[in-house]
C-alpha cells in the first residue's frame, strides 16, 4: 500500500545482536516527528515525546520517547520477551 509521500514514514530496527548498530529510515516528515519527540522529551523529561508515523507496511504506529536519568531506568527493556516461550 502507497501513502501520500506527505505522511510521515519512519522505521526504527532493532539490534540484530549486541554490538550491531540500531538503523532509523525515514522520510523527511517521519525525521521531523521524531526530532519533534527528541525535544519534546528532553524539554518536557517528566513526559514522554511521542509521535505517530507509518511503517514500510503503511501501518501506523506511536514511537515513544522516554526520558531517564539513570542507567538503572534503561532496564528492564519495555517489552515482553517471548523466547521462552516459544521453546
Amino acid at each position: 500500500m502507497d501513502l501520500p509521500k506527505e505522511y510521515p514514514f519512519i522505521h526504527v530496527y532493532a539490534q540484530p545482536e549486541a554490538h550491531k548498530p540500531v538503523i532509523i529510515k525515514g522520510n523527511t516528515e517521519g525525521l521531523c516527528v521524531l526530532i519533534n519527540a527528541l525535544v519534546t522529551a528532553i524539554a518536557q523529561g517528566n513526559c514522554n515525546g511521542v509521535a505517530e508515523v507509518f511503517d514500510g507496511d503503511a501501518e501506523v504506529y506511536e514511537l515513544r520517547v522516554q526520558m531517564v536519568n539513570s542507567h538503572d531506568e534503561l532496564a528492564p527493556v519495555p517489552y515482553k520477551d517471548y523466547s521462552n516461550e516459544l521453546k
